[in-house]
């Protein structure tokens, strides 16, 4: 008898870094982000592929991502691009924890990770 597989996608934030518009300004702190799961596709669960997929993604002051890149590659191009979509689904908070208002916070880059495995 053949076992069922499942697929996870976990999306989880490394580090946070977010830079100053000037250099006399402290940087700002986030929060961690939400991140919509991405989707396995059938293909990919026929073949197995597994991989960690690392993107430096660039936060915008209203918490929302506004650019993303891998930095370290799964091994698997499919895999790489399904995690850089799903990144642009990230929305991070503030670290006062007060809704963002436009002009209250910095941009800054942060690491997000997607850890595709099979289990």
């Amino acid at each position: 008898m053949i076992g069922k597989r499942h697929v996870v996608a976990i999306a989880s934030v490394l580090s946070f870094a977010a830079f100053a518009a000037h250099a006399a300004e402290p940087a700002a702190r986030l929060k961690p982000a939400s991140c919509s799961t991405p989707v396995y596709t059938t293909d990919w669960k026929d073949e197995e592929l597994q991989g960690t997929v690392r993107l430096a993604v660039l936060v915008d002051a209203d918490g929302s991502v506004k650019q993303a890149k891998v930095v370290e590659s799964s091994g698997h191009r499919a895999l790489d691009k399904a995690s850089l979509r799903a990144s642009y689904t990230c929305k991070f908070g503030t670290a006062a924890g007060t809704a963002a208002k436009e002009g209250d916070g910095v941009p800054g880059w942060s690491t997000v990770q997607y850890k595709w495995i099979t289990d």
